[in-house]
Parts: C-alpha cells; sequence; structure tokens
C-alpha cells in the first residue's frame, strides 16, 4: 500500500495542485500577491482580490465540498495612485529586516490596508455625490412660478453623506494612531498627535525630516480628527452644517456646502465636494508621507551602511506599481544607491 493510498478523500482533494479563476478583464493583469492579516490578497491593474483557502475555511477538513474562495474586495489597484502610495509603498517599507525583528510587519500591513479602505471609500462618496449633485441641477428648473415660489433641486440626503465622509476621516486618523504605535509603543500619550511631535523632536531631532513634517501636519490632523467630533457631537461653538441646495439674494442657486463652526474663529463655508476633494487629497498625501518617514527615521543599517528611505525617480519605479514612489536605499561613497 503506497502512502497516498492512506489518505482519506477530503485530504487527496486539499493536497492536490491549486487552480483558480479571479478577476475579470477589466481588472487588468495581476501586478503583487501580498499576505494581509490571515488571507492571500492579488493585486491587479484595478482591483484587489482576497483569496481563502478551503483548508482555511474548515482547517479540521470535515467537509470535502468547502471550495476555495476569491472576492473582490477593492475596486481600485496597482494603477490606482491610492493603492501604490498607500498598500505598495507599505508593502515595500513596512519591512522586519529592516525594522528591527520585533516590528510587527503584517500589522503594519494591516493597518495600511485599512487605511487604504478608508481613503477609498472616500473617494467613492464624492464621486457619487458629483453624479448625483450634477443629476439633480440638470433637472432643476429653476424658473419662477407664478406664486413667486421655485422648487429647488436637492440631494436630499446630503447631511447622511458628510457624515458618513467625516466618520471614514476620523477612522482614517485613528488608524494612523495605530500605525504610529507601532514605531513608539511606549512614547505616545493619548493625546497621540502632540505626542508625536515632541517624541519625534526628541528622539531624532527637531531638525529631521520626520520632525519637521509632524510639525507641519499637526493642525490639518487635529482638524481631521475633531470632524468627526463635531458630526457626531455638535455644540455651539464646534459644529457641522451641511446644507443642501439654496438660493442666495443674488438669485444664484449654490450646491451643497458645509459650514465649519468653530470657537473663536470665523466660520468658513465650502462647497462639499470641494471640501470632500481637499480632504481626501490631504490625507492620502500625507499617509504616504506619514509612512515613507517613520520608516526611514526608525530603519536600521544595512550591511554596515546606513538606511535610507529614498524617493525613486520614475525611471526606477516598478514597473507595476507605478505610483509607489519610495523605496529602502543606502549611501555609498556619496551616491544614494535604491536597493530593490
Amino acid at each position: 500500500m503506497t502512502k497516498s493510498d492512506d489518505k482519506r478523500p477530503i485530504e487527496m482533494i486539499r493536497d492536490s495542485a491549486l487552480s483558480m479563476q479571479i478577476g475579470a478583464p477589466e481588472d487588468g493583469a495581476i501586478r503583487e500577491i501580498i499576505s494581509i492579516g490571515d488571507q492571500l490578497h492579488i493585486v491587479f491593474e484595478h482591483a484587489v482580490f482576497a483569496v481563502q483557502l478551503a483548508d482555511e475555511i474548515d482547517p479540521v477538513r470535515t467537509n470535502a465540498a468547502v471550495p476555495n474562495t476569491n472576492q473582490k474586495v477593492l475596486s481600485y489597484g496597482a494603477k490606482d495612485f491610492a493603492v501604490g502610495r498607500i498598500l505598495l509603498t507599505a508593502r515595500a517599507l513596512f519591512k522586519a529586516s529592516h525594522l528591527g525583528r520585533e516590528f510587527p510587519e503584517q500589522k503594519a500591513l494591516k493597518l495600511a490596508f485599512d487605511l487604504l479602505r478608508d481613503v477609498t471609500a472616500m473617494l467613492d462618496m464624492h464621486v457619487d455625490l458629483v453624479k448625483v449633485i450634477a443629476s439633480a441641477s440638470r433637472e432643476a428648473n429653476a424658473q419662477v412660478n407664478a406664486d413667486r415660489s421655485v422648487v429647488l433641486p436637492a440631494v436630499g440626503d446630503a447631511k447622511s453623506r458628510c457624515d458618513a465622509f467625516a466618520q471614514k476621516v476620523g477612522h482614517a486618523i485613528d488608524t494612523m494612531e495605530e500605525i504610529a504605535r507601532l514605531f513608539y509603543p511606549n512614547e505616545l500619550s493619548q493625546k497621540w498627535i502632540d505626542s508625536l511631535v515632541r517624541v519625534t523632536a526628541q528622539k531624532h531631532g527637531d531638525d529631521k525630516p520626520l520632525s519637521q513634517f509632524m510639525v507641519k501636519v499637526r493642525d490639518v490632523w487635529l482638524f481631521m480628527r475633531v470632524i468627526r467630533n463635531m458630526v457626531e457631537h455638535p455644540k455651539n461653538g464646534a459644529r457641522v452644517i451641511v446644507h443642501d441646495f439654496r438660493l442666495t439674494p443674488e438669485m444664484t442657486i449654490v450646491p451643497p456646502h458645509v459650514e465649519i463652526v468653530r470657537h473663536g474663529e470665523p466660520a468658513s463655508s465650502q462647497d462639499l465636494r470641494t471640501f470632500m476633494t481637499e480632504i481626501t487629497g490631504t490625507l492620502l498625501s500625507t499617509v504616504e508621507m506619514f509612512i515613507a518617514l517613520l520608516c526611514g527615521a526608525n530603519a536600521e543599517s544595512f550591511a554596515g551602511f546606513p538606511l535610507l528611505v529614498v524617493e525613486l525617480p520614475e525611471s526606477r519605479r516598478p514597473k507595476q506599481n507605478p505610483h509607489q514612489r519610495f523605496s529602502y536605499g543606502i549611501n555609498m561613497n556619496g551616491q544614494i544607491q535604491p536597493l530593490g
């Protein structure tokens, strides 16, 4: 009797070669395969799929009918800038081999993926709002009726949309705190943004890039953090007021906009679409720099050379990840040599 004859039928099935159809033509080609948490993620050009094997669903092997699964978890991929600037940058830099053996590489990647999901959700919210406003505007008739009334266009749920957006922003800031604590697990207080400003200056020097970056983004991140609080717990001196389409004394129909009321500051008003665009863009760019500068400040030496995080020229960026701008590098005789 051969060894294979001792196997149960389910073992023969589970131990056999794996073949699975994943994705559709519009998702493009596969660019990366990344392990995130307990799942394998396949990064296509315009999508990300999570793959779960039958043994992960049924580890005791009790049901031979349990299949392998794949699921589209993002409709953004390597050719979309958000994926390159967050997930693929994190994949390139969150390396225990460069940040120390104790660095929790898998946890860091999971947090980066959580950040990416928040940012892409914010992008989707903006796209959907633009479509709804455009549709409402096309259908509007600003003609004043005989009874001196006019029917204004309406989004209807402008406040709910703004509230959901603010919650995503707040969650993203919370996730950035978790990432910061991976690098400074014992140094940060509850007010982590101000604490990180102090810690980076004390530990690395106030003239170093990470320290200067934290000083620069402090007010922006604190504002993003407080947006959610103003939405969920509005007060007279701290609230977000959302207006649907409005008519001005000049007979102009103004599209949905937000009014930010903060104690001691004049109220500011902004088109809701612009508000979403600016917050998302700022968050995306600062997340990318945050990851790069955190890793650069905490990287260990490589083969006796100081390890740096460098911005790659376009000609040196990975062809499969065109939006990944940062990589590790070393200074050899005054020349910066990217690794990988």
